[in-house]
């Protein structure tokens, strides 16, 4: 197992080389939204929630009517020192630093060992009810991904802060990444932002306690 990890690690980093997108939190962050990993626009942009499910974020974070992606709005604010009053409490953490789907990657860049790690990183993401598995291959791959992420967490513990993990994948490996701090509150049953999901009336208490957790921050 461990060879195996080694080697899907070597094809990660060399994957982290032209599609690695990294989280953003500073000092100012006090709340971290959690989420699975880059697609195509944040590949393209560089930052987490940079399409869709980060407009729908924005739209339901402030009462500006603003529809521009949550990401280009923080990274725009990193650059010019301004914009939307709150903005510098929020921070953006990635399970995956890489896209976890094929569609991002030019097909030339899929191959080998490469390949391979994404057709198991593409099961471990489907199949969110499982915590461990059989094959030894999709628990390496899983193993991988949660070592990744358990460090970039272990970065933060002694930190006041307020962790948003939104989907039931980031759920997932934030629960059995099992880290804790003291100066950590985390908010509950949060869904994807994908889909205008923040939109939906199943969500609103949740959507309700993530707002009010950011203006009192």
């Amino acid at each position: 197992m461990d060879e195996l990890i080694k080697k899907y690690e070597t094809a990660m980093e060399e994957l982290e080389e032209s599609y690695g997108v990294e989280g953003v939190i500073t000092e100012d962050t006090r709340m971290v939204f959690i989420l699975e990993s880059p697609h195509t626009a944040e590949v393209k942009n560089n930052i987490p929630v940079a399409g869709s499910s980060g407009a729908t974020m924005t739209r339901n974070l402030f009462e500006d009517n603003i529809n521009e992606p949550l990401g280009l709005l923080i990274k725009k604010h990193l650059k010019e020192s301004k914009e939307l009053p709150r903005l510098e409490k929020i921070g953006l953490l990635n399970v995956s630093n890489i896209p976890l789907q094929k569609r991002p990657y030019k097909k030339e860049d899929l191959t080998g060992t490469k390949l391979e790690l994404l057709e198991q990183f593409e099961k471990v993401r489907k199949n969110n009810q499982k915590d461990s598995f059989k094959e030894s291959d999709l628990e390496a791959a899983q193993e991988l991904l949660l070592k990744k992420f358990r460090n970039r967490l272990n970065n933060f513990t002694d930190r006041s802060l307020i962790l948003v993990p939104c989907g039931r994948f980031a759920q997932k490996f934030f629960r059995i990444a099992n880290v804790t701090a003291d100066g950590w509150r985390v908010i509950e049953e949060v869904p994807h932002p994908s889909y205008n999901s923040w939109s939906r009336d199943r969500y609103k208490d949740q959507i309700e306690e993530v707002r009010r957790a950011l203006k009192s921050a």
